[in-house]
């Protein structure tokens, strides 16, 4: 199935391009959350999430018999701001992070943190339990602020959040302007602690983390030096591991578990638009960055480990250089044999992210140029990485 440089046997585009569908009308123009927007639940059905000025929108994969998709149902929320993210844990609960326009001083977490709350840009949070339910009620976290830190101080990207595959605890990460990365986190009992600081350091790009499993927390940052790894060494405790000196275009860092606490970074170079990887060292393996090519591409790409051929591989999928989107497979952790990248057509669509649906077939998810979502899956009746038409929502 995988072999060598060319990374997807049969996974040509004569085979693997498709006609995108017609833009579909969409009841609101949508945009992607930062990071990961496209889930598996615990019953197996996908769920894909947008962003709007007034909220969230939310599409869900019909129960088997049925086909296709339902929705999308709006999730209005007072003050939104656009600034949402979002993480699942290994139960498949979906955790949202967003930010909202905090609507009166009364707010007990932004008496907490110093701050009045009235007009500020408040952190709130919720959680989607089951594959098709409502959201809980969304949770104010206040204004993010040291106490005893530099008053009036604001965010510089959005919030992110990341999930403890093991116990369920989650982390709410924020950068701001003066105050360096602070977080907040829930443990498995549900009671929030108060923000600290996980670096003191300014960052005005993205901070992209990631928990892996039995791992500890750990981010990226981006600075002026280049990208900047920090891990949790306990006792919420965070150090500088990594200071990797190459430019790094913002916006499109993204992190996968590609082995036992073991996690690797994705980025594209701002040079020619093409994607790295870059790996820490472990037990004797050699790290460091690694060309994926895909130059021209734009936006973070989507990334999720399949079998395919028996082969545990990396998934990659990009808006390419020509407009179409594009995928690239690889044995995982196996850089260095080179990424063939192949069209799926799709014209025009943007932000791809990628699943694997419960009949193990992987699933490419973008949105069209209305916003509008739309989806192609992978052919299991055909040799190679085959995928079938672009379908909408």
């Amino acid at each position: 199935m995988v072999r060598g440089k060319s990374g997807i046997r049969g996974a040509s585009s004569a085979r693997a391009a498709q006609h995108a569908p017609p833009a579909g009308p969409g009841p609101r123009r949508s945009s992607p959350p930062a990071g990961n927007w496209l889930f598996k639940g615990g019953d197996g059905r996908l769920t894909a999430y947008a962003c709007t000025p007034h909220g969230l929108l939310r599409w869900t994969e019909a129960a088997a018999p049925r086909t296709g998709w339902a929705g999308p149902d709006a999730f209005d929320v007072e003050g939104w701001t656009g600034a949402a993210a979002m993480a699942q844990s290994r139960e498949g609960y979906v955790h949202f992070v967003a930010v909202r326009t905090g609507r009166d001083g009364s707010d007990a977490q932004s008496a907490q943190s110093g701050q009045d709350g009235s007009g500020r840009p408040e952190i709130i949070v919720a959680t989607q339990f089951q594959t098709g339910r409502p959201l809980t009620d969304w949770h104010s976290l206040g204004t993010p602020a040291l106490r005893g830190g530099p008053a009036g101080d604001r965010l510089t990207g959005p919030p992110r959040i990341a999930v403890n595959q093991r116990s369920g605890a989650t982390h709410v990460l924020v950068s701001l302007r003066r105050g360096g990365v602070l977080r907040r986190s829930r443990n498995a009992e549900g009671a929030w602690g108060g923000w600290k600081q996980v670096a003191p350091e300014t960052y005005e790009g993205d901070v992209t983390p990631l928990m892996s499993a039995g791992g500890p927390l750990e981010m990226l940052a981006l600075g002026p030096a280049g990208a900047d790894r920090w891990v949790g060494v306990g006792q919420g405790r965070f150090q500088l591991a990594d200071r990797i000196p190459t430019p790094v275009l913002p916006g499109t860092p993204v992190l996968c578990e590609t082995g036992p606490r073991r996690v690797t970074y994705f980025w594209r170079y701002p040079g020619d638009g093409s994607l790295v990887a870059w790996r820490a060292g472990h037990q004797g393996a050699p790290g460091g960055l690694m060309g994926l090519g895909g130059a021209g591409g734009k936006g973070a790409p989507g990334v999720v480990r399949s079998v395919i051929g028996g082969y545990d591989c990396t998934v990659l999928a990009q808006t390419g250089a020509e407009g179409d989107v594009e995928l690239t497979a690889y044995v995982t952790e196996n850089e260095g044999y080179g990424a063939w990248w192949a069209s799926l057509g799709g014209h025009g669509a943007y932000a791809p992210r990628l699943a694997v649906d419960a009949a193990g077939r992987i699933v490419v998810a973008a949105f069209d140029a209305r916003g509008a979502l739309i989806c192609t899956r992978q052919d299991t009746t055909q040799q190679g990485l085959a995928f079938g038409p672009w379908e909408a929502a």
